[in-house]
């Protein structure tokens, strides 16, 4: 989505409102596929005398990925504010900064940036999930009617467990301890 700055960029120091909408593509986020619905942008923009233009407004969307203790679907609703100023004549694929040529503002990179650094640490299907555990011992299908993807049982999950190693290596040494 670009951003038409043109007369803000004429008229320097003047706040212009804007709204806009800008559509992400599925991201690959821990492993599991994010996808979203049409994010929301709306704010105000301000260009200064050197032909930079600062936006700030707010952004919102939903966000569609797996549920991280069940697997079922869940949804998180993703807002967050945003501050940045674009420079004319940088370089767009510098990613620690912002820049835009002619007058226009690219809003894929910006809206990419919030969006990524707003989503929660994990999606759950409910506050309250059980996960897996609820099923333990009976057979669970883990996906839609038109897509069953996977049938776990609880018995042949394979639980990674990062501190099994060093769990075994104490218990071996306190064994030896009291022996």
């Amino acid at each position: 989505m670009k951003l038409d700055v043109l007369q803000a960029l004429r008229n320097p120091g003047t706040e212009y409102a804007f709204s806009a909408e800008q559509e992400l593509a599925p991201q690959d986020v821990g492993g599991s596929e994010v996808t979203f619905d049409v994010v929301k942008l709306t704010g105000k923009l301000v260009a200064g005398e050197d032909g930079s233009v600062t936006v700030e407004g707010k952004l919102s969307t939903v966000a569609h990925a797996q549920c991280a203790k069940c697997l079922a679907p869940a949804i998180s609703e993703v807002e967050g504010d945003f501050r940045e100023t674009f420079i004319h004549g940088g370089d767009p694929e510098d990613d620690e900064s912002f820049a835009y040529n002619g007058s226009a503002l690219e809003l894929d990179k910006l809206t990419l940036f919030y969006v990524m650094f707003n989503l929660p640490m994990r999606f759950l299907c409910k506050e309250d999930c059980e996960g897996l555990s609820m099923y333990a011992g009976s057979d669970v299908t883990i996906g839609t009617e038109e897509d069953v993807t996977t049938t776990l049982c609880q018995d042949e999950l394979n639980v990674q467990r990062p501190f099994a190693a060093l769990q075994q290596l104490l218990a071996e040494k306190s064994d030896n301890a009291e022996n």
